[in-house]
């Protein structure tokens, strides 16, 4: 197998010089390509050391992979350095991520980006790509969504496929360039021809939400599922979605509850939480509350409100685990906790029966209030029910303590 200088430092190296200088020590690049290493390293040192830039650069590559040699990040950055000071594109890209890493050298973003720019300047694609990255996350240089548009367009130009996919996500958002979701469009495309998963899954967002395009839901769902194969977690979860509600497909749950479960064992949590569902329901899966408990807890230990709700649901009517009134009560104030309306309800019934806690009709009327706050459409009339049961200076003081809640994010929503 041929083995290239690009792409042994690390997995930020993406393209490979296309040619070599014909006066560079071919026999030892040869040995290198061929996985000789210890060979290569010594045909290629007298070239090293007599500064050839190449050689020093596939000397430094040796030592950062540890291929016959003992490996050395401290020789590693020197060689590289040498290579780089005398303009050597794929040197003074890799020396960029041993600075970013801090592998040989201290760990210093800014000099990383000088370097970066320095063959981002030279034409090197994946350095202008890296670049445009920086820019955009002001790591190594002030943040300026503008150069970071401008360095991606060099990139993209280039067909550097996440080059292109990122110049698309500047346009389809509007940042560091007017918005433009046909333009958005045409750099997703490019992208996603050269098979860049990523640029697929915004095709498919892009044709289910009529952005730069008519609305086409079947469009949407051919592309998810080609990101969906090559393992693209959220292309994933959107392909089970759609099946489960039958828009863009076929209604089929079983194809539903397939496509969640390769997103739910990349953890994401939705698609967990709806593959626990499922089983619950009997839907798409044999009926079975235990794996449906498994991955609703799954989901809510990352603390998804949907699943914790869920899950308080589950403990309160005892679908897969023994009933248990204290442990429902837990998993709805999480949930209620990060403003689930329905949960919020569901603990304010808690409090009014005394089911799992003590009984509040003062808490009791908080949490219907608050959910009614969060859009509950039946939190209201509850609220005012559980009001009958209070004197007017406890009703006060529960619309006190609400309104604290709200204010400090649900951090003190007790007496």
């Amino acid at each position: 197998m041929r083995r290239s200088l690009a792409g042994l430092v690390g997995t930020l190296v993406l393209v490979v010089a296309s040619a070599l200088d014909a006066q560079e020590p071919g026999q030892g690049i040869a040995k290198f390509q061929s996985g000789d290493f210890a060979g290569a390293l010594r045909d290629l040192m007298p070239f090293a050391e007599q500064g050839s830039s190449t050689a020093q650069a596939y000397v430094g590559v040796i030592y950062a992979n540890g291929q016959g040699v003992v490996r050395d990040h401290l020789a590693a950055a020197a060689w590289m350095r040498l290579a780089a000071e005398q303009e050597h594109t794929l040197a003074q890209f890799n020396l960029a991520q041993m600075h970013e890493r801090g592998r040989g050298v201290n760990q210093d973003p800014a000099e990383a980006a000088r370097w970066y720019e320095r063959a981002a300047r030279l034409g090197y694609a994946p350095a202008q790509f890296r670049l445009g990255t920086m820019h955009e996350q002001g790591v190594g240089v002030a943040r300026n969504l503008n150069r970071a548009v401008d360095f991606y367009r060099m990139a993209a130009e280039q067909d550097h496929g996440e080059a292109q996919t990122s110049l698309g996500e500047m346009y389809a958002s509007g940042r560091g360039v007017a918005q433009h979701f046909g333009d958005a469009m045409i750099w997703y495309r490019r992208a996603a021809e050269q098979g860049v998963t990523q640029a697929r899954y915004n095709l498919g967002m892009m044709y289910e939400r009529g952005e730069g395009v008519p609305r086409n839901e079947p469009e949407a769902a051919g592309w998810y599922r080609i990101a969906a194969g090559e393992g693209h977690v959220a292309a994933q979860y959107k392909l089970g979605a759609m099946y489960a509600r039958g828009v863009g497909v076929a209604q089929n749950y079983g194809a539903a509850a397939i496509w969640y479960r390769r997103a739910a064992e990349q953890g994401h949590t939705v698609a967990q939480a709806n593959l626990g569902t499922m089983y619950i329901r009997g839907q798409g899966v044999d009926q079975d509350n235990v794996e449906g408990v498994r991955w609703l807890r799954r989901a809510a230990e990352q603390g998804y409100s949907q699943a914790q709700f869920n899950l308080g649901l589950v403990y309160f009517q005892g679908l897969g685990v023994a009933a248990d009134f204290e442990v429902a009560e837990n998993w709805y104030r999480r949930a209620a906790e990060q403003g689930h309306a329905p949960a919020q309800y569901n603990l304010g019934v808690m409090y009014y029966n005394g089911d799992g806690v003590p009984q509040d009709y003062v808490l009791a009327h908080v949490w219907a209030n608050l959910a009614a706050a969060n859009g509950h459409e039946n939190a209201a009339q509850l609220r005012e029910e559980f009001a009958q049961r209070l004197a007017v200076e406890d009703v006060a003081a529960a619309q006190e303590i609400a309104r604290r809640c709200l204010e400090q994010d649900y951090e003190d929503c007790e007496r």
